[in-house]
């Protein structure tokens, strides 16, 4: 099952930018829990355009007041966020709105969400990034059914 292997995923420090149907979305903040890592939301029911990606992101990942609703503040705060957990995780779901809409836009966010993967990475903490909706986004692999050693 796809959520055995995100949690398999996350407790061996692997993270990513992965896509998962919507219908298998349910599982993810057991899987987060389970691994021990953060867990974020982002609701992408009616994100159509940058602007209400960002406010929902920043209000789903408790940013500061201070942030400055553009993708430079996006990545900033990401590599920024602070846990007593082993790493963090994020669902986008219902991604469809902003796919959709505005495909370039959404490619930007899946671009910052890879980048700050690297990132955390380079600093021994796992960040990963489930995405859910009708199709998986180009680019972006499908959660594996299974981790292999």
């Amino acid at each position: 099952m796809a959520l055995e292997a995100l949690a398999n995923l996350l407790e061996s420090g692997k993270g990513g930018v992965w896509f998962v149907p919507a219908a298998e979305a349910r599982g993810i903040p057991a899987a987060a829990k389970k691994a021990g890592v953060a867990y974020f939301h982002i609701d992408g029911k009616s994100i159509t355009r940058k602007e209400h990606f960002l406010n929902r992101a920043a209000t789903a990942l408790r940013f500061p007041k201070s942030f400055g609703n553009n993708w430079d503040a996006l990545e900033e705060c990401l590599l920024d966020l602070e846990s007593d957990a082993d790493g963090f995780l994020v669902l986008y779901d219902h991604i469809d709105g902003l796919l959709e809409a505005h495909p370039d836009q959404f490619e930007t966010a899946v671009e910052i969400f890879r980048d700050a993967v690297a990132s955390w990475k380079e600093d021994g903490t796992v960040f990963a990034v489930v995405l859910s909706g009708a199709k998986a986004p180009k680019g972006v692999s499908k959660l594996p059914a299974a981790v292999e050693d």
